[in-house]
Order: structure tokens, then sequence, then C-alpha cells
């Protein structure tokens, strides 16, 4: 499960990248779930920020299978330590995505906090599999 999430997390930062680059975000507020994807799906280019929602929400279910892994399947509290540090990261950086969006693709801090924990559930990622060698 490790492996998938730093595939997963890879290919997240490149689809976040390009949106961060290139993506046009459309104009208003958006109000909850039930206008969060449309409002992804109308952002260019392409599917791309629809994508990385997506597989953010994949990211979760990955890392919260990750820490439940670690405390069921090993003793070590290293393990267990990076991979609750690990999920955090993630679902700090899936509370920036989702805040950014609806502060209607305005608020660049939360954008930032995404950029930022991303970067911790990287590095906890590979710490899993360092400590479980």
């Amino acid at each position: 499960m490790a492996v998938v999430n730093i595939v997963l997390l890879s290919v997240q930062a490149w689809t976040g990248d390009v949106a961060n680059l290139f993506a046009s975000f459309p104009s208003g507020p958006v109000n909850g779930m039930s206008q969060f994807f449309g409002a992804l799906s109308s952002s260019g280019p392409g599917p791309i920020t629809l994508w990385h929602a997506v597989e953010g929400i994949l990211i979760v279910l990955i890392s919260v299978g990750i820490a439940f892994a670690a405390f069921a399947r090993t003793g070590s509290r290293n393990v267990r330590i990076v991979a609750i540090l690990g999920l955090f990261f993630v679902l700090a950086a899936a509370l920036g995505g989702y805040d950014f969006v609806l502060s209607g693709f305005l608020n660049n801090g939360n954008s930032a906090q995404m950029g930022g924990a991303f970067i911790g559930a990287y590095a906890m990622s590979f710490m899993v599999l360092y400590y479980t060698k």
C-alpha cells in the first residue's frame, strides 16, 4: 500500500502543479459538496483538476489503510508513528484543497496548505517503507 500511495502522491503532485499553473478557475462561491465536483470539472485544463480531487480521495483512503495496517500488522512504534503522521499530512492537504475550492479558488493560503502538507505526506510514505524493511 505504501508503494501505491507514493505513486499516487507523485501523480497528485504533477496534477496539482498543472492545475496551479494552467487552470482557469470559475468565478463565484462554491457552496458545499453539491457544487464541489461541478466547480472542479468546469475548471481547466481538461479533467485534470477533477482527477486531482478524485485521486486525493483515493490517497486519503489508502492512507487510512496504511495507518490501520501499521497497528494491525506490526508492533513497530516507528512504523505506527510515521503512518499516523502520513495520514495527518494527507488529511491536512485534503482539508486545504476542500477549503480552496469552497473559497471560490481565491484563498491561496489553502493552496499552499495542500503543497506543504503534500511534502510531509510524501516523506512519511517513504519513512513507512524505510521502517518496514
